[in-house]
């Protein structure tokens, strides 16, 4: 939902996808996840970690976009059109597409999935995506799931805040303390959410693998 300078309010738009996600099931979580700062569009999902796989796919510094429930179809030998929905398909910094299936680690383990899966893997070809990978909760790091959850949260953007951390960016050398930072900003609250946007957008990166808080490290981000 986005607030209008005349007071009223327009709801998200829903990401069209190739396969609409069972928002609604009974047996596994579903829902929809409301995306970007100006909160302008949602997109659904089928379970918790197909949830926790897009917020911290779409943390990632090295991922430009990501697209959910992609169509991929083939032609079998007998002529039949064969076809799968790939939860996900991350467009990376260098230009690679890669295709994510999400699964449990239960599901995948299974021998018949497993042959499903690398059948299907086998037939995409490199105009489609680059690289084919599963993705189940054992990949899924928890602090950076934690950070991930944090950073979409503190998404909205508070423009004097936000400014007024942006240009304490050009200021920092070497690694400095997000206290610090908040101090700094001189808002409290609102400048510890700046700080967070400014890990959000890559501007800022921690120094180690940590969850985000006030006695947290960060620096400019190391551009490779």
């Amino acid at each position: 939902m986005m607030t209008m300078p005349d007071g009223g309010v327009t709801l998200p738009v829903r990401v069209q996808t190739a396969r609409k996600t069972a928002v609604g099931a009974r047996e596994h979580q579903t829902g929809q996840v409301t995306e970007y700062s100006d909160e302008g569009y949602t997109v659904g999902y089928d379970s918790n970690t197909e949830m926790k796989c897009m917020l911290v796919l779409r943390a990632r510094p090295d991922v430009v976009d990501l697209e959910s429930q992609v169509l991929f179809q083939w032609l079998d030998a007998d002529g039949k059109t064969g076809k799968h929905f790939f939860d996900f398909r991350a467009l990376k910094a260098n230009g690679q597409r890669v295709a994510i299936m999400v699964k449990s680690e239960y599901r995948r383990r299974q021998p018949k999935v497993q042959a499903e899966l690398a059948g299907i893997a086998a037939r995409v070809p490199q105009s489609f995506a680059d690289q084919v990978v599963v993705m189940t909760e054992r990949d899924i790091d928890p602090v950076e799931y934690f950070n991930a959850e944090l950073m979409h949260e503190m998404r909205r953007p508070d423009p004097d805040a936000d400014a007024a951390a942006r240009r304490l960016l050009g200021d920092i050398v070497g690694a400095v303390r997000v206290q610090n930072l908040v101090d700094a900003i001189g808002l409290g609250a609102r400048g510890f959410r700046a700080a967070v946007r400014l890990l959000r957008s890559h501007e800022l990166e921690l120094t180690l693998n940590v969850r985000i808080n006030h006695e947290a490290y960060v620096r400019r981000r190391m551009f490779k």
